[in-house]
């Protein structure tokens, strides 16, 4: 078997063996509670998210979208689970490991009830003070490039051209520190806009978060630059303070240029480049963030490989296109989503046993790795994230924020969960209908809201794009367990099998997210 298969998938609705993909679905959403559902067998029955994977070959995965547990084998799972839906003969072993795993309600109990406690367990984290564990400050309305797809400044309401204030800047900090732990791994990510168009606001972030930090403060700042005003003397400052540098580059020279030009037209590669050479040199921890879309995905593999010989930096930022404004629906550079999970998805494998920190792929591993659920893909639903824009003002995401929308202009944590929260709490899967039956609801997070509302005009809405290319992913990480636990090979021996946590382990590799450095998400972390 190959990668690049896609599997079938036999969804398991309500207890009942249905073949083929479930029938297309309206967006029915938000249920404030979720339904019971016994079961009604004198057996038991299947949980609810629960789907059996035709991997091909006569092999099959049964999985739990939301315990995150798989079960591999061959024809007798297969007939196994048809047994239990018809109320037929089974294997017995079988059942016995598809109970102990969780994967089966006894008579009378809730087939729902994984998911009813996640529900409550989102309900109850809302009515908690705010736990931040991102401060981004959008320190400048303006940049020195004008990235072709940029969403931030090209969705700036009133650009203004002076910089987030000083005493704003303190005050927020300030805040921030006091509306988390102490403990608690944070970032304050300093961003635009070109943030370093503005080096003495710039530098007294820096000191302020010197200056404010508590005993045992864990805590560490993260410019996301362009590095083309990037000198010895602000590197060696920035070194000085611990920060750290993500920086934007799409590759060599002839596609960085592309879509990244500056201001008069010409390409930026150049300055890019030796402002981030200049960062290495003084002790300053790079990283990149990269854009793929049509301009740059068919040579992903080779991008990614240029960038590790050339700069070798902690991680890679490997960031899905988007429509730039919500009126660019037909952007040409947009790409298909399972085109960019397939193609980043190799290139994890690839690199995996060498630890190298893939951004978007890690999310969506890292819980189906470990076994918890991913509530939200973004810590703006999850109430991880405060951001400042140039103009004093505050809300939950850089995206809407720019555009004016959910902006607040006071620092008070009961108006930042009455406005935010209490809503966007409701993004998680878990109360969408759309997603029952789909192995991702474990992993999805339900994308990002600013994506959903430029598609849909509703920040409620599905994320279309980043559900397209998270169930992809899932496929492909299944597909990779099933290969790295031992295959045909060990179905042909023992018939069905659980995997072990330590055989999930290997999906990830050498992976692992690390506070203090820039293997660590910038703004999707949510820490739940």
């Amino acid at each position: 078997m190959t990668s690049n298969a896609q599997p079938s998938t036999v969804f398991i609705p309500q207890g009942s063996l249905r073949i083929g993909p479930p029938e297309a679905a309206p967006l029915t959403r938000l249920l404030v509670e979720i339904p019971a559902d016994p079961a009604t067998s004198e057996r038991g029955e299947l949980e609810n998210d629960v789907q059996l994977v035709d991997l091909g070959d006569g092999a099959y995965c049964l999985t739990h979208a939301l315990r995150h547990r798989q079960i591999f084998g061959g024809e007798v799972l297969h007939r196994t689970v048809e047994a239990l839906a018809a109320n037929g003969t089974m294997d017995e072993s079988v059942f016995a490991m598809m109970k102990a795993e969780g994967f089966v309600s006894g008579r009378g109990e809730d087939k729902n009830a994984v998911r009813a406690s996640l529900a409550a367990q989102e309900a109850e984290r809302v009515e908690k003070d705010p736990d931040f564990s991102l401060l981004r400050v959008l320190l400048t309305d303006f940049c020195n490039l004008k990235c072709d797809y940029c969403k931030v400044v090209q969705n700036v309401q009133a650009p203004q051209k002076a910089p987030t204030g000083a005493a704003r800047l303190t005050e927020v900090i300030e805040y921030f520190f006091a509306n988390s732990r102490p403990a608690q791994p944070k970032i304050i990510h300093c961003t635009g806009g070109e943030p370093t168009l503005h080096w003495p606001e710039m530098e007294h972030l820096l000191d302020e978060k010197q200056r404010l930090a508590r005993p045992d403060e864990n805590c560490w700042v993260v410019v996301g630059t362009n590095a083309t005003l990037i000198t010895a003397d602000r590197a060696r400052t920035l070194a000085r303070h611990g920060a750290k540098c993500i920086v934007s580059m799409d590759g060599p020279a002839e596609i960085h240029d592309l879509l990244r030009p500056n201001h008069a037209d010409r390409g930026s590669w150049t300055q890019v480049d030796r402002g981030i050479r200049i960062l290495q040199e003084h002790g300053v921890e790079v990283s990149i963030s990269a854009v793929f879309g049509s301009h740059n995905l068919t040579r992903a593999d080779e991008i990614i490989e240029w960038f590790m010989t050339e700069y070798q930096p902690t991680g890679l930022g490997v960031n899905f296109m988007k429509p730039p404004t919500p009126e660019q629906q037909d952007y040409p550079y947009l790409i298909d989503g399972v085109d960019y999970a397939q193609t980043l998805y190799n290139i994890h494998r690839k690199w995996r046993d060498q630890g190298l920190f893939l951004e978007l792929v890690h999310r969506k591993l890292e819980p189906f790795v470990k076994g918890h659920y991913r509530f939200h893909d973004c810590g703006a639903a999850a109430g991880a994230n405060l951001n400042l824009d140039a103009k004093g003002k505050v809300g939950p995401c850089k995206s809407f924020l720019v555009m004016d929308r959910l902006a607040l202009s006071e620092l008070d944590g009961t108006a930042y969960s009455d406005s935010v929260l209490s809503r966007w709490r409701m993004r998680s899967p878990i109360y969408y209908t759309h997603c029952d039956g789909c192995s991702a609801r474990g992993m999805c997070g339900n994308g990002c809201a600013y994506d959903a509302y430029v598609a849909s005009g509703d920040e409620m809405s599905i994320d279309r794009r980043s559900c397209e290319y998270t169930k992809r992913f899932i496929e492909l990480m299944l597909r990779d367990l099933f290969e790295l636990s031992g295959g045909s090979e060990r179905v042909e021996r023992e018939g069905a099998y659980a995997v072990t946590q330590q055989e999930r382990d290997l999906v990830m590799g050498a992976v692992a997210a690390t506070p203090g450095t820039l293997s660590y998400s910038i703004g999707h972390h949510t820490h739940q």
